[in-house]
């Protein structure tokens, strides 16, 4: 086990490299770009290619796992598919989100203006919709619920500093630019060291959550019961427009066999990107980045791409919001299907499998989307 000063120093050293609520670094690129071309079947609608930086993963995969080029190419042109075409050959968002680990849900701005610079206001006025959303997509019986980690984005924000202000003020970052998933889960030595970073970092909901700590909440049923549980990311517009700069974009990862990250790197012909093109305010991307069972489709590598512009497009800076949530259903996970098993890959070094998403995109500040 490392020191907390050993700990603090891999953290600074791979700051860049894993995000709390990034995305891969991709920008629009010209046929005539010297960028290799990822080939894959394209069964589904392209949107748009662009390029993604996958040299940060690489970097982190290789420093903690030693596996050399995780991703075939640090940096290259991927085709970006329409999610939202995607979406209607399912019958319904819960299909669409348990194929292929995201979806877009459908939510109308509360009536009570959400004040998103207020943690209270997002307590009251919006957690109750998030709730009603993860009810509709998961109808099995959910045993805890947390919602942790909120986060206001966009192009002419800065970094949030001050501790003290973070009480009662979401953080703050610019959008985020660098190929990555939000908390690598596995690499921790034991559920505590992740459920105390979600206490540190809860907004109190008021149904399946408990006054007291998550850890006290639920450790027993994730250890003893073995129950399955799962972090999601639910990202919102929260500008005036539809966004079309810097579209969110999401890697659907496909693995050979009965294997997953980071046991394995994705297979690229059956790999995606997708994005949903002008998302609005009235509509919340969700997907997943861990679940406990294997064969759900999880830790989905993400990104701001950067895409073709339309004059009108420098004047809407894209704005976002999001929030994670810890979900422990009242289902056992079996053993050949459990990816937080004690046999589970560990880093060959400790891995800061969590870091602050306000320092995402530090390593390249010129690169603006993330």
């Amino acid at each position: 086990m490392m020191s907390a000063a050993s700990l603090l120093s891999t953290a600074l050293v791979f700051i860049y490299i894993i995000q709390s609520c990034s995305f891969i670094c991709v920008s629009f690129t010209s046929p005539s770009s010297p960028i290799p071309m990822m080939q894959r079947s394209n069964s589904h609608t392209m949107y748009t290619q662009a390029r993604v930086d996958y040299s940060a993963a690489n970097e982190y995969i290789q420093a903690h796992y030693n596996i050399s080029q995780y991703f075939q190419h640090n940096d290259c042109i991927e085709t970006i598919h329409d999610g939202r075409r995607l979406q209607e050959s399912y019958h319904n968002e819960r299909e669409m989100l348990k194929e292929n680990g995201l979806a877009i849900v459908a939510s109308p701005m509360p009536k009570t203006q959400i004040i998103w610079s207020e943690r209270d206001s997002v307590q009251q006025c919006y957690l109750p919709e998030l709730e009603r959303i993860i009810n509709k997509l998961f109808p099995e019986k959910i045993i805890h619920l947390s919602f942790w980690n909120p986060m206001m984005r966009g192009e002419s924000m800065e970094i949030s500093r001050q501790r003290d202000q973070l009480l009662h003020t979401p953080p703050t970052a610019n959008i985020a630019s660098l190929v990555h998933i939000d908390t690598d889960v596995g690499a921790y030595d034991s559920i505590e060291e992740i459920l105390t970073i979600i206490d540190n970092n809860r907004v109190q909901n008021d149904s399946l959550a408990s006054s007291s700590s998550v850890i006290e909440d639920v450790t027993g049923d994730i250890v003893s019961g073995r129950k399955r549980f799962a972090i999601l990311n639910f990202w919102r517009n929260i500008g005036e427009t539809p966004v079309s700069r810097a579209p969110l974009s999401i890697y659907s990862s496909r693995y050979d066999g009965d294997v997953a990250f980071p046991d394995a790197a994705p297979n690229v012909e059956d790999s995606k990107w997708y994005m949903f093109p002008n998302a609005t305010r009235d509509e919340v991307i969700v997907f997943y980045q861990y679940d406990r069972e294997r064969d759900q489709p999880s830790d989905l590598w993400h990104c701001a791409i950067e895409v073709e512009e339309k004059e009108s497009d420098s004047v809407h800076r894209r704005k976002s919001f999001d929030i994670r949530a810890l979900i422990v259903f009242d289902d056992e996970v079996s053993d050949n299907n459990d990816r937080f098993s004690p046999e589970r890959t560990r880093p060959v070094q400790k891995a800061i499998a969590y870091v602050d998403a306000r320092t995402v995109g530090s390593r390249t500040n010129t690169k603006s989307h993330h």
